[in-house]
């Protein structure tokens, strides 16, 4: 028998993908008609997408709970699973939006209908997709046009492309910048570190003080159109600026981290667009500090050549900066900015690694060091990493997006593990009661035929986590293995490689091998007791007929197991149990059972927060049912 051409199998796999993100479109439109009561509010831009969103879901907040894309996943994808994630008794969703070439918006703006949107400002991002300003505002403006009717346009007047958007905008606009006309006019910006960011606003003839704990003049814009989007959604003024009171910036964008060592990072290492680069080094001119250092990485979105623009911004660093670190295969051109005797001042490394070795020592107590690259290329902030704990990998251009404090492989490469038949359990697990770290395991059956049946919804549950948390799932003797970061807490993840009913002996011996008791362990599984949509936590009792469950318990030793259950027997469904749990659901009960998931996501983070183990008791999560 002939094999399959890989290119048979690439196009097999792109229409499977295909399918299944048509899927979860059609999903997301569906779920958002359901859902009138609910607020939708759209972010697009060139930059400052991220951090409006965070902000903004603080302001709306306090009209009750409010949902938001996670991280910065804001590809049409992401902005399904948002929608999906939504329920009827949030108050508000907050979409982060992207549009990275032509066309891109058209889905996620038919998926959101936006009750409110927001352009914060259109730059060179993905100029080479587009080839002009006009065509990327063109793209961005198709979420102020796809307002929902009586909807509301939360603008920058500053820019000019965003305010032609305005004016030709049928709906509302709240202007939001430092122009004459604008409805939140900015009169005075402040932000000298270490003291964070205050502005004063101008609103209806007050002036308010806004006071925040980001840092960076060029801020300001996000926590205007936060405050805008506030406004527009009825939220007092007063009450929205109290509730950016605790606002934080967002990870990787002009982000404070101190180091054990007294080593101080301004990390704004997401991405370095050209036109980026002038705001965080004035920020560092304006600094205080003992000695200012700037390490560079790889630049993008720039007409200019790898030596031009290294030269250029090597002398716009030398000006704020006392120690000037250049990282990349371009970095030498950097040197072409000063004499290179003066090699005390300016340095330039091919490697990430080599850049560390030389910062590792020379770095000391009072440093404020400002990084500024691309992270999926450079992946500069495992040189914050690497100050309390050596780091491992070393990669360049990996290409991964998440930040490497989210990757597994940040402090040791994976071992190459062996399959080894599984052993007959013991009557105890002998693992001591340490602190450990917490094991999640998601029941299942392995193949992609059982994918998105009711009986493989703890392997969902680990799918969507690890997707929001950056995790890169592999392939061990126990089954998947995955570690993401959650809440500050380290975390991994397993889908035993056996079938459901026999999942027990993978988990004990996964537990043991990376020496985890029992009780550091939560199983989630699905349950024909709880209503589809909710799920619910429980620390032991009977297995209630759950095969994979009294597998756990008789592998372990214990029925001492914290388990999370989520429903997926339909309202009405009298079939039999085997019947409901490998049957497709209609469209109406996905969306259902994807509230029970999102719910399940939220026990393990309250589960986290309590140390995992909590007394025996039942603590329930339910979505709303729709009727």
């Amino acid at each position: 028998m002939q094999a399959v051409p890989k290119r048979f199998m690439n196009l097999l796999k792109d229409v499977r993908w295909q399918v299944s993100y048509l899927k979860t479109y059609l999903l997301a439109r569906y779920r958002r008609s359901r859902l009138g009561g609910v607020i939708f509010v759209g972010i697009t831009g060139s930059a400052g997408k991220t951090t409006a969103k965070d902000l903004t879901s603080m302001v709306l907040s306090s009209l009750g709970p409010c949902h938001s894309s996670l991280l910065s996943h804001n590809r049409p994808i992401g902005v399904a699973e948002t929608i999906l994630g939504t329920t009827r008794w949030h108050r508000a969703c907050v979409a982060e939006v992207s549009a990275s070439r032509p066309g891109f918006l058209d889905r996620p703006v038919r998926m959101l209908r936006p009750d409110i949107s927001v352009v914060t400002l259109i730059a060179r991002d993905h100029y080479s997709a587009f080839r002009s300003l006009e065509a990327i505002a063109d793209e961005k403006e198709k979420l102020v046009t796809g307002l929902t009717p009586g909807g509301v346009a939360v603008l920058n007047i500053d820019d000019p492309l965003v305010r032609a958007m305005g004016e030709r905008c049928k709906g509302r606009v709240i202007w939001v910048g430092s122009s004459e006309g604008a409805t939140l006019r900015v009169r005075e910006v402040r932000s000298d570190y270490p003291a964070p960011l205050t502005l004063q606003v101008e609103y209806q003839g007050s002036v308010y003080e806004v006071a925040t704990k980001l840092h960076g003049t060029h801020m300001a814009l996000s926590v205007l159109t936060a405050l805008g989007v506030g406004v527009a959604a009825g939220v007092r003024l007063e009450a929205a600026i109290a509730a950016l009171a605790n606002a934080r910036p967002s990870e990787g964008r002009m982000e404070i981290v101190k180091c054990n060592d007294g080593v101080v990072f301004l990390r704004d290492d997401w991405k370095a667009p050209h036109w980026s680069m002038q705001a965080p080094l004035e920020f560092l001119g304006n600094a205080k500090a003992a000695r200012k250092v700037a390490v560079i990485g790889s630049i993008s979105d720039s007409a200019w050549s790898p030596a031009k623009r290294n030269t250029r911004f090597a002398r716009d660093a030398l000006q704020v900066a006392d120690l000037v670190v250049f990282v990349g295969p371009d970095a030498q051109h950097a040197l072409k900015a000063g004499p290179l005797a003066d090699n005390k001042v300016l340095k330039a490394f091919l490697s990430i690694e080599e850049a560390a070795a030389f910062l590792r020592t020379e770095l000391r107590a009072g440093d404020l060091v400002l990084l500024k690259g691309s992270n999926r290329v450079d992946h500069l902030v495992r040189l914050v990493l690497d100050r309390d704990k050596r780091i491992g990998c070393w990669r360049d251009r990996c290409e991964m997006k998440t930040f490497c404090n989210r990757c597994s492989h940040a402090y040791e490469r994976p071992a190459e593990v062996t399959k080894l038949p599984f052993v007959r359990p013991l009557p105890s697990l002998s693992i001591p009661e340490v602190p450990p770290m917490p094991v999640l395991v998601g029941l299942g059956n392995p193949g992609a035929h059982y994918n998105g049946t009711p009986h493989n919804v703890g392997h969902r549950l680990l799918d969507r986590l690890a997707h929001a948390y950056g995790g890169e799932w592999e392939e061990q003797a126990e089954g998947e293995v995955c570690t993401v970061i959650m809440d500050g807490v380290s975390l991994k993840l397993l889908k035993p490689g056996v079938s459901i009913n026999r999942s027990g002996p993978p988990i004990r011996a996964f537990l043991e091998r990376v020496k985890t008791a029992p009780s550091a362990c939560i199983v989630v599984h699905d349950d024909m007791d709880i209503p589809l949509g909710e799920a619910r936590f429980k620390q032991g009792g009977s297995d209630a007929g759950h095969k994979g469950v009294r597998s756990v318990a008789a592998a372990l030793g214990t029925d001492a197991v914290g388990r999370i259950r989520v429903g997926v027997r339909p309202a009405g469904d009298m079939r039999q149990a085997r019947e409901v749990v490998l049957a497709r659901l209609s469209p109406e009960q996905e969306a259902l059972l994807m509230h029970g998931i999102e719910r399940a996501a939220t026990l393990v983070r309250e589960q986290l927060r309590r140390g995992v183990v909590v007394p025996q008791r039942e603590a329930s999560c339910a979505a709303d049912v729709e009727e």
